[in-house]
């Protein structure tokens, strides 16, 4: 049997994160730890993104690190943010980890999935920018199961949130040359 996936599998959500926690988020963004090199991709010419872990450390035992987020010092204000989306999209959902990515031109991520075959779970993607033109592109691409169909497009929007089935292909596009920002997104990776 066939998986089969549709845009029901994907949420968009404008506006989810406010205007106050946008600029939080910059700010913190602005001083975080910014590592070169994810994911890992062996593929010719690949060019990884910029990776900022924040919490999910016990993530390969399935552990929660909700309380590690209420505790974080810098990152404690996302538990407000995580509470609103678990409540009204995933309120038996675990939350494993929270990190933020960034992409400049040419760094288009490899097509993935965010859940093993045998973990459900949902993936929230925040887009984090406080201005991005339509121009610059940076969509987060959804594929059909064998990769080969796109099931839908979603552009960057300071505020946009995605939620998705994290069985569901996905890659992001990086932004346009003419772009001069760092793409940036928070993802909240969870099992259900």
């Amino acid at each position: 049997m066939e998986l089969v996936f549709s845009e029901r599998d994907i949420c968009v959500v404008d506006d989810a994160a406010t205007s106050d926690e946008l600029k939080r988020i910059n700010r913190q963004l602005s001083t975080a730890c910014w590592r070169y090199g994810w994911p890992v991709n062996h593929a010719p010419h690949a060019r990884p993104c910029w990776h900022s872990f924040i919490v999910g450390r016990k993530r390969p035992e399935r552990q929660c690190a909700g309380d590690d987020l209420i505790h974080h010092e810098q990152w404690g204000f996302l538990a407000d943010f995580w509470r609103r989306v678990k409540l009204a999209h995933m309120q038996t959902a675990t939350l494993l980890g929270v990190y933020a990515n960034g992409q400049t031109a040419g760094q288009d991520s490899p097509i993935h999935r965010d859940n093993k075959v045998d973990e459900q779970g949902l993936t929230v993607v925040l887009f984090c920018n406080e201005h991005w033109a339509t121009s610059w592109g940076g969509e987060l691409v959804f594929y059909d199961h064998r990769k080969e169909n796109i099931l839908k497009s979603v552009l960057p929007k300071p505020g946009r949130m995605v939620v998705f089935n994290g069985h569901v292909p996905h890659s992001a596009r990086s932004p346009a040359a003419t772009c001069d920002q760092l793409r940036m997104t928070l993802a909240f990776k969870t099992i259900i």
